[in-house]
């Protein structure tokens, strides 16, 4: 495979790295692949550090052979837990090109590392984001909100552009990128009702995509395609349930295919379970612990609140990051009259968690980690963001999902 990008809409700089996460990384050092172009590093000190001194590579370690103590950007440790396919530095014009070997279509994951912002703050990498990696010449493009396609591929046209590259899912999205932008002069309640609107067209775009990956988890003549699809979605439901179910019975010896199905029957359990977290319920305790080991329990912050809002989210999440400066701007406000945050993160690896929160300077209590931690399997949690406003007194479920001015009015009502 040789995949050409330009994710210059988002990045100037920084490691473009294709990895499995569902194998060991290997033991065996790989070598640095023979290119005809050169890239020269995309800022100044920051990225220099950056592992991959070539164009086009394979690697398990890194290739510019960088002491110990040079390489002491915060994305080393994570770089170094990768099982890496394939990587290549992004050139200053955001564009790059690698090429990786294939055994089989299967479903590889990326991240942008070492990346810097225009005022040389570390980048947190976006998780989630996967493709096929299959034979052929395919071609990446990413918008400014980390929006991505690829062209070239069977299965990657199969799985995933059959619906992102619908009318209707495209209008969607340039609709509510237009949402999200400011109105110079709008008044506060012309800015409710657009976030409102935005939020009506986020669930709109989700819904497209949940009908498109049904279509082709319970339609598509090909079983790889199926398999495919439900390997890379992370809208889960009534319908990837029958989809998996039906997989499983032509294809009764995959792994993955029997592991999936034990996954989601585990889900379904937990989905019940928080259904029992709802407006007017009790709120459960739970304790955790802060990037630098300082322990919480839930009880004990309630003990110095009056209300506490009690937020679930990930590094990899959009809607999550997207909701962090709002929630800023509600806990300076409403904090010197009683209001908290909590906030779980359910990332698995510490290195996501710590450079978003480093990132996005989280002033609150900042917990984890993983889905599989007390406090995520407490609630049930398998989808983010999830957000409980609670009575701090009585430990009474006031809200569920409070966004944006409908959390302000909530604390308005309560705290003023």
């Amino acid at each position: 495979m040789v995949l050409s990008g330009d994710v210059s809409a988002a990045y100037t700089n920084g490691l473009f790295v294709v990895f499995d996460p569902n194998k060991k990384e290997p033991e065996s050092q790989s070598e640095e692949m023979s290119t005809s172009t050169a890239v020269v590093p995309a800022s100044s000190a920051t990225t220099t550090a950056a592992p991959a001194s070539g164009a086009v590579m394979t690697a398990a370690t890194p290739a510019s052979n960088a002491s110990d103590e040079t390489r002491t950007h915060p994305s080393d440790s994570l770089y170094e837990s990768l099982n890496i396919v394939a990587e290549a530095k992004i050139r200053e014009d955001g564009t790059f090109s690698l090429t990786a070997s294939v055994d089989e279509p299967q479903s590889v994951y990326f991240y942008v590392l070492y990346a810097t912002s225009e005022s040389g703050l570390p980048m947190a990498p976006m998780k989630g984001q996967n493709f096929i990696l299959e034979p052929g010449n395919l071609s990446l493009t990413m918008d400014t909100r980390s929006r991505f396609v690829i062209d070239g591929g069977y299965y990657n046209d199969e799985v995933f552009n059959t619906w992102r590259r619908s009318p209707e899912y495209i209008d969607a999205n340039e609709q509510y990128g237009k949402l999200l932008m400011s109105v110079e002069g709008e008044s506060e309640e012309e800015r409710r009702k657009r976030v409102d609107a935005s939020v009506e067209m986020m669930h709109h775009i989700l819904d497209l995509e949940t009908e498109g990956r049904n279509q082709n988890a319970t339609m598509h003549s090909d079983q790889l395609v199926r398999k495919l699809t439900l390997q890379t979605t992370w809208l889960t439901g009534r319908w990837y349930g029958e989809a998996i179910s039906n997989l499983a019975e032509d294809m009764p010896d995959d792994p993955w295919v029997k592991e999936a199905l034990v996954r989601h029957e585990a889900a379904e359990v937990r989905r019940a379970q928080q259904a029992q977290f709802s407006e007017g319920n009790q709120i459960q305790d739970f304790e955790a612990y802060t990037l630098d080991g300082t322990n919480h329990t839930f009880s004990e912050v309630r003990e110095e609140s009056k209300l506490v809002l009690l937020e679930f989210w990930a590094s990899w999440c959009g809607p999550c990051i997207a909701e962090i400066p709002h929630m800023k701007q509600a806990y300076e406000r409403f904090k010197p009259n009683g209001f908290e945050i909590v906030s779980f993160t359910i990332d698995e690896d510490r290195e996501d968690w710590e450079l978003a929160s480093t990132e996005q300077d989280l002033p609150w209590i900042d917990l984890g980690m993983g889905p599989d931690a007390p406090a995520a399997t407490a609630y049930g949690v398998t989808s983010v963001p999830k957000n409980f406003l609670v009575d701090a007194e009585t430990g009474v479920i006031m809200a569920t999902d409070l966004r944006q001015h409908k959390l302000d009015e909530k604390l308005e009502e309560e705290l003023l």
